[in-house]
């Protein structure tokens, strides 16, 4: 019988409050990219769903399986209506060898997390967040962005049937 294989997150060593809304705090996130066990392999700014973010792809190796974690943050979240400055959600990313052979060092790291954080500095101290954001904002602490970005979407639906 074969030992089953870790989970990254397991490999990465968050812990359940991590996993369960995942996301980790930014000292926790630069502890971890700064770990000598931790290879950045890319760090671009680029968008999703919620807006753009700088996103980190990150592997650690456990005997000869690499396990990679891609976190993004240092962005403005539309729907929370929010700038991610404090903390970084993250996903289990996907094996892609192009990038597994790019290997950042920590100072090109530091340089990067610094000068992404000089771009977004004049924008990142005002609070812009209303009270739909700050609506949104714990509803998707309670399941998920994904979950309540379509719920609220179908609200706004709804919504706009009754103006009519």
């Amino acid at each position: 019988m074969s030992a089953e294989r870790p989970k990254p997150e397991d490999v990465y060593g968050l812990t359940e409050h991590e996993r369960l809304f995942d996301r980790i705090s930014d000292e926790r996130f630069r502890t971890l990219v700064q770990d000598i066990e931790t290879i950045v392999h890319k760090m671009e700014v680029s968008a999703n769903t919620y807006g753009e973010f700088l996103f980190v792809t990150t592997s650690r190796t456990v005997d000869t399986d690499r396990h990679r974690i891609t976190f993004w943050g240092l962005g403005f979240h539309e729907y929370r209506e929010r700038w991610l400055t404090q903390e970084w959600f993250w996903y289990v990313s996907m094996s892609n060898p192009e990038i597994d052979e790019i290997e950042l060092t920590k100072e090109e790291v530091e340089a990067l997390l610094k000068e992404r954080r000089d771009e977004i500095a004049p924008y990142s101290n005002q609070d812009s967040q209303s009270e739909r954001g700050k609506l949104f904002d714990m509803l998707a602490d309670l399941t998920d962005d994904d979950g309540i970005y379509a719920d609220m979407e179908d609200l706004d639906n709804l919504l706009d049937m009754f103006d009519e």
